[in-house]
Parts: structure tokens; C-alpha cells; sequence
């Protein structure tokens, strides 16, 4: 399985420059790709980054004819979910419709029809994809991996639920939590909080996202009051035109409750839009980061990838 990466953005501050970048996973077959499918990562838009697209997942939508693409966007906190995560998140849509066709044609004799996209995404990287369905040209179908929505339900601003166990490391002091507000230009990778050892708030921008989700501030500190309808996509799932959308979900999920899934997809039936729903029985949140081919919990990741084959030509 080949990559290659292409900047599909840049944004200077003073003397520096970010290239915001996005990763293209090419299919061993030329002639088997039909679409493009366009991932968007999670991490509370605080941490994470594109290669978190796990290979299984590359596998699966390669194997269904996609040419699959993981891009960047600008973490915060010291840039808001508008003008980083969605902003450059749209930049990474509208490039992979309009520019990366020439480029898989010119470089890799692959063709593909920039318009037959669909958008997936982890956790906020979810609701990002949903989002896409605000675009003039919007994706044909979107699958959202316990994806961040309905963001102003009292849940996500108490998050009495994801509080610690009794063996979790203390918090460090805020003088540390609060040197990630150092960290400008805003980075598009950082290490997630959750390692192999367990809880890891070695950085201050791990200590940072915990800290925020534990006291519910995570989104207002990030998103302001008038934004909220801009960076949640829970007035877009009310509207009749919303593409096809599948949701997996897993039932023990602390950091997005199921609830929301369950909701959305209620949503979309009611509208008559193709949605499908898959609850991953006693899973946590980021149930599929690790697991294989054969797993059973894949079988609902197989599955949203085959509904998103449904709708491209």
C-alpha cells in the first residue's frame, strides 16, 4: 500500500509557515478506484493527526474502490474550531475535489471524478465530515465513526461521566497545563492523552484536553457562542437534502454518548434519508483504533464502508 503526501494549504505567521497537509493511500489497482473518500481525525480538535487512520480502515476502503485521503488541520487551543479544525478541514475538501484529480491522473494514471467524494471521520473528525454536507458540491455519503454532534447538550459541559478512576495520575499544576497556549503557530499533530501505558499528561496539551473535558470547558473554551452553529452539524442533519449518512457507535462510549447517534440517525429516517445505524455492543470510544481485519467489532466499520460504496459510481 503506497502514500503520498501533498500540501494542499499554507498559512504564515510572521516568518513561519504550516503546511497543512494531506495523506493519499493509493490502492495496489489503478483502474478499481471510483471515489474518493476524505478522513478527518479526532482528538477533541486539541490533539491527534492524520495518521491516525488506522490501516485496517485503508485496507477496507481501498478494497471498495476509494482512493483514501487523511488531512490535516490546525489544533487548538490557540486557534478556535472555526478558523482551524472546520476551516482547514473545508480547504482539504475543496482541494480533494478540484486539485487532487490532476494530481492522481498526471502522477499515478489514476482516474477519479473529483464530485464522487464521501467524507468519513473519528470522534470530532466525525461531526467534521457531517459538516461537509454544507459544501455546494457535498459528499454523496458520509460514514461518522462516534462523531461529535449536538454540541450544546449539557452532557459534553458536565462530562461528570469521562471524571477519573482512583489510580489516575494527578493532574499537573495549571502553570504547566497553560504553556500550550505557548504553542503558536498551532500545531497539526500532538500526541493523544492515552498511550500504551495508560493515561499520559506528559505534555502540557495532553494535560490541557483533559483537564477541559474533566471540568466540561473543552468547547466553550474553543468555540465561540455565535460559532456553535457553524462547527455543529445538528441544524444540517435536519435538512431534507442531507447526504446518506451510516453511524457506528459503541454502547460504552463515556466521551460521545450513543445517544446522539441514535438521535441523528431518527433524524435522517424521518427525512427519508438513507442512514444506517451500528451499535458496537459494550464498546468504548475509539473501540476500532487497534483492531484487525477479522475482528468481530470490525464488522461495523466493514459495514460503513461498504454503505458509503453504495452511493459513488
Amino acid at each position: 500500500m503506497a502514500s503520498v503526501d501533498y500540501v494542499f494549504k499554507t498559512v504564515n505567521y510572521g516568518a513561519q509557515t504550516v503546511n497543512l497537509t494531506a495523506t493519499v493511500h493509493l490502492p495496489k489497482c489503478a483502474t478499481s478506484v471510483k471515489a474518493i473518500a476524505l478522513y478527518f481525525h479526532g482528538g477533541g480538535y486539541i490533539v491527534g493527526g492524520r495518521a491516525m487512520l488506522p490501516a485496517t480502515h485503508i485496507e477496507a476502503l481501498n478494497e471498495s474502490g476509494f482512493i483514501a485521503v487523511s488531512s490535516d488541520y490546525r489544533l487548538g487551543p490557540t486557534i478556535s474550531v472555526l478558523d482551524g479544525p472546520v476551516s482547514d478541514s473545508v480547504a482539504a475538501y475543496e482541494w480533494a475535489q478540484n486539485v487532487l484529480p490532476t494530481l492522481l491522473e498526471n502522477e499515478h494514471g489514476i482516474l477519479v471524478d473529483g464530485e464522487n467524494i464521501v467524507t468519513l471521520g473519528h470522534s470530532c473528525g466525525g461531526g467534521i465530515a457531517l459538516l461537509m454536507a454544507s459544501r455546494p458540491n457535498p459528499p454523496k455519503a458520509i460514514l461518522d465513526l462516534f462523531g461529535f454532534k449536538y454540541l450544546r447538550d449539557p452532557f459534553y459541559h458536565t462530562s461528570t461521566s469521562t471524571q477519573p478512576q482512583s489510580n489516575a495520575p494527578a493532574l499537573p499544576s495549571a502553570e504547566f497545563i497553560n504553556q500550550v497556549f505557548n504553542e503558536i503557530p498551532p500545531p497539526t499533530a500532538a500526541r493523544p492523552p492515552f498511550g500504551p501505558n495508560g493515561l499520559d499528561l506528559s505534555t502540557p496539551r495532553q494535560a490541557y484536553l483533559v483537564t477541559s473535558v474533566r471540568k466540561g470547558t473543552q468547547f466553550d473554551a474553543i468555540i465561540a457562542g455565535d460559532d456553535y452553529d457553524r462547527v455543529d452539524p445538528e441544524k444540517l442533519l435536519e435538512s431534507p437534502n442531507f447526504p446518506p449518512t451510516c453511524f457506528v457507535q459503541g454502547t460504552a462510549d463515556v466521551v460521545v454518548d450513543a445517544k446522539f447517534s441514535q438521535r441523528a440517525h431518527a433524524e435522517l429516517q424521518k427525512n427519508g434519508i438513507p442512514s444506517e445505524l451500528y451499535l458496537a455492543e459494550g464498546m468504548a470510544h475509539g473501540f476500532d483504533a487497534r483492531l484487525k481485519r477479522d475482528d468481530v467489532a470490525f464488522s461495523s466499520i466493514q459495514k460503513g464502508v461498504e454503505f458509503l460504496a453504495q452511493y459513488v459510481g
